[in-house]
């Protein structure tokens, strides 16, 4: 059979699509795989591991540094996304938050110039957080669906766990973004979506976090309006949610108390509130298996605290003084003159 130069020429054509479309077969079969993989390992390891420690900067760094790692691997791996996103973005929150005390410690001397530069920085770091919570929203809607169509049927709490994170992250990105200039885009329907999506996980299981977040949404929102009635309602559930938490000890919703009450401007409020964050400390350690949950609200009340101080005394709260205040009058049992601290 007389065979032309064309015809091996379109054979060898088709030969080599076939060699790379099997090649690229195979990459995705191994990506997917190693990709379920360190899902299980990281819910049957990791997470526990993860959970019960007390080091909260760990987290900082797992968020970082497992990010590029994970990132690539493709959707088998989204349900760990939100988790990731959340420990990134937290950390790049956390460096506003210290900006924005540089800016009060500027305004306090008058140095108009090193606020502007410490907002300047803090914008950055808001726009960087909104931008990584985002990608963990994202990747929650991927692997469960489009919050508030209707309820995901979760294979295990781990499953559950991730889409609350998911939705917080959401709800964070919207927020940081707003406050940011809007620059990453996140859109302003994700709350209805989020608010809806949120009532589909058992709160009570997730140590009161899910109608904490729901009561939070409604005081935002009626102290806008004036509602006194509905708002008193929204405060007495989430005061409801907080001891939900307290009761499992992991006093996560004291934490979105705490910057609940001090955006409202409810300063007497907040400060009862650190104290009792503390004094709970103390007194009943948090639950050995979520340490970590626990350490993370600590350190988001110490940074409200942190924020008073350096309002009222040009530095944040003294060490190992989480639930004093500057203005506290010592007892007896204290043996401590405040002016110490200072």
């Amino acid at each position: 059979m007389f065979i032309t130069t064309k015809m091996i020429l379109i054979k060898r054509l088709f030969l080599a699509l076939a060699i790379l479309g099997t090649y690229g077969c195979s990459q995705h079969i191994v990506r997917d795989t190693a990709a379920s993989g360190l899902v299980s390992f990281g819910n049957n390891y990791v997470t526990p591991w993860f959970v019960a420690s007390e080091d909260t900067d760990i987290m900082c760094a797992m968020g970082e540094g497992m990010s590029g790692l994970a990132y690539p691997m493709g959707p088998n791996v989204d349900p760990m996304i939100p988790m990731l996103a959340l420990a990134s973005g937290t950390c790049a929150y956390e460096k506003g938050l210290e900006e924005e005390l540089r800016s009060i410690r500027a305004l306090r001397r008058n140095d108009i110039e090193a606020a502007q530069d410490a907002r300047t920085q803090q914008k950055r770091w808001t726009r960087l957080a909104a931008q990584r919570q985002y990608e963990g929203y994202k990747a929650a809607v991927r692997a469960f669906g489009k919050p508030g169509e209707s309820c995901p049927e979760f294979k295990d709490d781990n499953e559950e766990m991730s889409y609350m994170f998911g939705l917080f992250v959401g709800l964070q990105a919207f927020q940081l973004d707003l406050t940011s200039g809007g620059n990453v885009g996140v859109p302003t329907n994700i709350v209805p979506g989020v608010m809806k999506g949120i009532q589909c996980i058992d709160s009570d299981k997730f140590w009161g976090v899910p109608n904490a977040v729901l009561a939070s949404m409604d005081i935002m929102k009626l102290s806008i309006g004036g509602e006194s009635k509905a708002l008193d309602d929204a405060y007495a559930r989430l005061e409801q949610a907080s001891a939900v938490g307290k009761a499992q000890r992991v006093r996560i919703v004291q934490m979105l108390e705490a910057i609940v009450y001090q955006s409202q401007g409810k300063h007497e409020k907040t400060k009862a509130l650190i104290k009792e964050h503390a004094a709970l400390k103390k007194a009943e350690p948090a639950d050995p298996k979520l340490n970590l949950i626990d350490e993370i609200a600590t350190r988001g009340i110490r940074f409200v605290s942190d924020k008073m101080w350096t309002e009222n005394t040009g530095q944040r709260t003294p060490y190992q003084q989480l639930g004093m205040f500057w203005d506290d009058k010592p007892t007896l049992d204290q043996g401590l003159d405040i002016d110490e601290l200072l």
